[in-house]
């Protein structure tokens, strides 16, 4: 199985281009802090810089097939556990690949496994920059600081205002 080895170390030397060079020529600094070393297979060398569990529903788009943990550990050397997360990452992701789930009993043990077929992936969404509407020139700016939402000031500026309501029932009582 041919491809290059990536890793995720974001502090590369002041004068490396993004390969490392010596022993280590091939490996690629990937912008990924989050991710070991890992395989990138023949053909996916052009999304090498995409987040990983993209490259993956990449490669698994080409396959054409139900992909599972085991199949994408051994295709880009990563450990079983981290390919489960890829896995989990991809079926939730649903902004960005389309995928569907199927649960397979698996043959040495009782439990179900995990796959996924991809159905595409779905282009990044535009980011529109959100921004607040232009303030009026005469309306005063909102302050900052302690706000007063009105709750529990009701009696502030009524001082004796139970005490009058409280004479008002009495006096309708007198009147029965």
């Amino acid at each position: 199985m041919t491809g290059k080895l990536h890793r995720s170390d974001r502090h590369a030397a002041p004068d490396d281009s993004g390969f490392a060079g010596g022993k280590n020529k091939g490996l690629k600094k990937v912008k990924q802090s989050n991710h070991n070393i890992y395989t990138i297979p023949y053909g996916m060398e052009p999304w090498a810089d995409e987040p990983l569990y993209l490259v993956v529903a990449r490669w698994g788009l080409q396959l054409k097939r139900w992909i599972n943990r085991n199949d994408i550990a051994a295709v880009f050397h990563i450990p079983d556990r981290q390919a489960s997360f890829q896995l989990s990452y991809i079926s939730r992701k649903k902004d960005r690949v389309a995928c569907r789930t199927r649960y397979v009993p698996a043959e040495d043990t009782g439990r179900q496994r995990v796959e996924i077929f991809i159905d595409s992936i779905l282009p990044a969404p535009v980011e529109c920059q959100t921004h607040a509407p232009p303030r009026r020139r005469n309306a005063p700016a909102k302050q900052t600081g302690m706000i007063s939402r009105g709750v529990g000031s009701g009696m502030v500026d009524n001082t004796g205002l139970w005490e009058r309501l409280l004479k008002g029932c009495r006096e309708g009582r007198d009147d029965e």
